[in-house]
């Protein structure tokens, strides 16, 4: 388990420090984010610059991520729940950016299969610290 939480702390700061940069980046020059990508690539989704998806670039997926992170590192009880959740964000972030740009990239391939790789993390973590109510032992769904 000492193994598993290194290598989860890992991603989690890795994918967290690098949001907040891409979001904070997207925040201050939002008709120009991302080192000079067009806002013609947002004409299919509901923006008109990146604004409003570099707060939540910043918000909820680096401070998400590194607030998970600090959960991790602290042994908290259910921080199983938040980085699986924070998996399932940042393929959702994903899913729904290469929709809206209509691109895939190496970038979003790799970004998915590390949030895959948080989910079936937690996911494991959740059944070996018996988290998970489909236990046996938690009784929630034996009759009395």
């Amino acid at each position: 388990m000492k193994r598993l939480y290194l290598i989860q702390s890992i991603i989690l700061c890795f994918v967290g420090i690098g949001a907040l940069f891409g979001g904070a980046i997207a925040i201050i020059d939002p008709y120009e984010a991302l080192m000079g990508i067009s806002t013609e690539l947002l004409k299919k989704g509901p923006f008109t610059n990146f604004l409003i998806p570099g707060l939540f670039l910043f918000i909820v997926i680096g401070l998400g991520h590194l607030l998970s992170f600090w959960f991790v590192k602290r042994r908290m009880k259910f921080h199983p729940y938040l980085s699986g959740a924070m998996g399932c964000i940042l393929m959702a972030w994903i899913v729904i950016q290469c929709y809206i740009l209509e691109i895939i990239n190496i970038l979003h391939i790799i970004y998915f299969i590390i949030g895959m790789i948080e989910g079936i993390m937690s996911l494991y973590m959740l059944v070996k610290l018996r988290l998970i109510p489909f236990d046996n032992e938690n009784k929630l769904f034996t009759k009395d």
